[in-house]
């Protein structure tokens, strides 16, 4: 499988912005998402890739094929793309069986009939639907019709995978065992991918890559660990989960760290990395915060609220006239405590 290449894109809508410089490479057979708020241009990235939007600016490429070179007036057709492509409505064929359904873009092909049939059947196994191809799209469950459209969308063994919100339909626990699912699919064809989806969980447990977005920009690119522990900036810290933010003055710490001093931790909390200061903003999870008794190390604390969410606790703590979220997997009581931050826990963010 090839790997796609995006070069500076651009595309408004009147006077609106919907894409500002995106850029990205999704190497062989590499599950890319990208993720971000309702409007923030992940899916007109998508539909830009896949031919249904032309950018105002930008190259597009998959292997040695351009499909969108602006400046070289280069716009590839949709149906000359050869790619696979699921929607977030499925967008099934009601009078269809299921095997017609998989069978369309084979006709569209012109694939002969035999062929054409074997190949069906080979991608409905593949989907475990091997048993519903004489099915009409309503006898379906909503986590079948979206096997089903996955099923057509790789009958044609296309380039590229392009999934747009493919479990926005489904219910929770569908949600979890479809996208295991899919990514075991995916990791066994080899395809290369760019999934679409606004849920951090989903894009934190299927992808190689994570493009966390906002307002047409591209503004963390890494692996979901990378993202969810290095977010550089104070969006894609926020939308990848709780966080705690604090805002100080910064001083040389020992081993190549910083030392942010803040009202909170007048000793200071030790955060890795170089800052070149004066001032700076630090970010830290809340399960990073070591929430101890009364008598314990760390900055004196009052636990004001407190919440069990089955496999952790999440506390409300008050230090002077701040509020700091933390995690515990202990019941701790109301009232005094101690906090502390250990020393790399923070992160510095823009």
């Amino acid at each position: 499988m090839p790997e796609i290449r995006v070069l500076n894109l651009r595309k408004s809508f009147g006077t609106t912005t919907v894409l500002d410089g995106i850029g990205f490479t999704v190497h062989d057979k590499e599950f890319v998402t990208l993720l971000g708020p309702s409007g923030c241009g992940k899916t007109t990235t998508l539909m830009s890739i896949a031919g249904f939007q032309t950018p105002d600016e930008g190259v597009i490429a998959v292997g040695d094929e351009v499909f969108v070179d602006r400046r070289a007036g280069i716009d590839l057709p949709a149906e000359r793309r050869n790619l696979g492509i699921v929607f977030q409505s499925y967008a099934l064929w009601p009078h269809m069986t299921v095997a017609q359904n998989v069978a369309f873009p084979l006709s569209l092909r012109k694939v002969d009939k035999r062929a054409a049939r074997e190949r069906v059947a080979e991608v409905l196994d593949l989907v475990e639907l091997g048993a519903h191809g004489g099915r009409y799209p309503h006898q379906l469950s909503g986590g079948q019709q979206q096997r089903v459209a996955l099923a057509r969308a790789i009958a044609y063994s296309p380039k590229v995978l392009l999934l747009d919100e493919p479990f926005s339909n489904l219910d929770a626990k569908l949600r979890e065992r479809a996208r295991d699912w899919l990514k075991h699919l995916q990791l066994s064809l080899g395809l290369t991918t760019v999934f679409v989806t606004h849920d951090r969980d989903e894009a934190l447990a299927m992808s190689d890559r994570v493009l966390v977005m906002n307002n047409g920009r591209v503004l963390r690119d890494g692996t979901a660990e990378e993202v969810y522990h290095e977010p550089r900036a104070r969006f894609v810290a926020q939308f990848l989960g709780r966080c705690n933010f604090l805002t100080g003055r910064v001083e040389s710490g020992p081993d190549g760290t910083s030392l942010l001093r803040t009202p909170a931790f007048p000793e200071g909390i030790v955060v890795a990395g170089a800052h070149p200061g004066p001032e700076a903003t630090a970010a830290v999870r809340p399960h990073a915060v070591e929430l101890l008794g009364p008598d314990a190390d760390g900055v004196e604390a009052s636990v004001l609220e407190a919440a069990f969410l089955g496999d952790h606790y999440r506390y409300l703590v008050r230090i002077g006239e701040y509020r700091i979220e933390a995690h515990a997997p202990h019941r701790i009581a109301s009232g005094p405590a101690r906090l502390r931050i250990p020393p790399g826990a923070a992160v510095f963010v823009d």
